[in-house]
């Protein structure tokens, strides 16, 4: 049995929910276990952003086993206004966030907090985090590695920015001081990734602590019968540039404690690390299948940044995708098309392809001795050249020559 609530506890640990009992469930079963020995009084602090499914319940369950302080919202905040509201209302010392669907470390965590305790000029304290496929039991290591523990001074932006870089580090999970929190008032905002912005806020202020080891568990698939997108890996897919004004940001903070050739170094630091998201983007969006022209788009960002070897496909490929996908989705071209037609040699797979996305039947040929009269409802994509009298047996479909709808689509 845990200790009851303590209305000084030192330690919070913040949960922000909604709509995901099975998940809490999960959490709360594995915090019964990893705070069993935990050293400090402590809360588990819920804020429910008013789900309407067993939310409620599945807290009650463990009203005797955890120190559980639960607020359930009346109406949905929003995401971000219901994290802030943890950080704003809870009461110990020390705030650990943990998202519904992941986990936390109780040992390590303590560590955490006995290393604060003895630097009481440490207001936060980062660490990377491990990825776990609990589906199939594996361990998918740390999202990014350090090769030693780095302190950065309070007021050493540069430092910060330096070292940010250095290891790849996205500042997002961490311990950090409530006193810290209220006088740095973190918000998120849409121009500047948060967690970068918070991190200069911080360092402004305290001095600031990265961690080689981690302390929290990012579960990356958690039930073998449901499946939910990763708000990780769909904010990878799209906040480049929210990466890249939050490193300007610090940078901007910094300017005071550079040179101008080292603003210049950093801003190419900074330009080389935004390539390398942006390839990232790349990958997990070829992984989702997302839209193949907005993909084709952000891959010539990384031909402009002179890294289009980062690219898990070659250009010239990630060009046919996109060609085709303009054929088969664009609504003007689409527009009354009831039939497809493919002229020339398509490889099986790519027919595969083409089927699969087309919303209407697709016919393939591979010469143009049986043109079938489409009409005006047809739409052609030909490899090969047409004759006029070859598109007048089309009957007015809407031939699209392959050769120059690449031509669309630089190599």
């Amino acid at each position: 049995m845990s200790s009851p609530i303590s209305t000084s506890p030192l330690v919070s640990f913040c949960i922000p929910t909604y709509q995901r009992a099975r998940y809490l469930d999960s959490l709360l079963g594995s915090l019964c276990l990893e705070l069993a020995d935990f050293p400090y009084p402590c809360e588990v602090f819920i804020s429910d952003n008013a789900s309407a499914d067993d939310t409620a319940e599945v807290v009650a369950r463990y009203q005797a086993d955890l120190p559980i302080r639960y607020v359930r919202q009346a109406e949905n905040r929003g995401g971000r206004a219901n994290y802030q509201f943890l950080q704003a209302q809870a009461r110990g010392r020390y705030l650990v966030y943990i998202a519904d669907d992941d986990a936390v470390m109780g040992a390590r965590v303590a560590e955490v907090i006995a290393l604060m305790e003895a630097q009481p000029e440490v207001g936060i304290v980062y660490a990377p985090w491990k990825l776990l496929d609990l589906v199939q039991d594996l361990d998918l290591g740390q999202f990014y590695r350090q090769d030693r523990d780095v302190r950065i001074e309070a007021g050493q932006q540069r430092e910060l920015l330096d070292t940010l870089l250095r290891y790849g580090i996205f500042p997002d999970i961490n311990i950090c001081r409530r006193e810290l929190v209220q006088a740095a008032l973190p918000r998120i905002h849409q121009q500047a990734y948060y967690a970068y912005v918070q991190a200069a806020e911080y360092v402004d202020r305290s001095a600031v602590l990265f961690l080689k080891e981690p302390y929290y568990v990012s579960i990356t698939n958690y039930f073998a019968d449901h499946q939910r997108e990763q708000g990780g890996n769909e904010e990878a897919e799209t906040a480049w540039d929210r990466y890249r004004a939050g490193l300007e940001y610090i940078l901007g903070r910094a300017r005071s404690q550079l040179s101008e050739s080292e603003r210049a170094e950093f801003l190419l630091r900074i330009e080389q690390m935004i390539a390398r998201r942006i390839a990232v983007a790349v990958r997990l969006r070829l992984g989702a299948d997302r839209d193949a022209v907005e993909t084709y788009y952000l891959a010539y960002r990384l031909k402009a940044l002179g890294a289009e070897s980062l690219l898990p496909m070659d250009l010239d490929t990630l060009r046919g995708f996109a060609a085709l996908q303009f054929w088969l989705t664009d609504p003007e071209l689409g527009r009354g098309v009831q039939q497809r037609l493919c002229l020339g040699d398509f490889s099986e797979d790519l027919r595969d392809y083409i089927r699969q996305r087309s919303e209407q039947p697709v016919q393939f040929l591979a010469d143009t001795r049986d043109l079938p009269p489409l009409g005006e409802h047809g739409l052609v994509l030909s490899r090969l050249p047409l004759s006029d009298a070859e598109r007048q047996h089309l009957g007015g479909a809407c031939v699209i020559q392959e050769s120059e709808l690449l031509r669309k689509f630089a190599a």
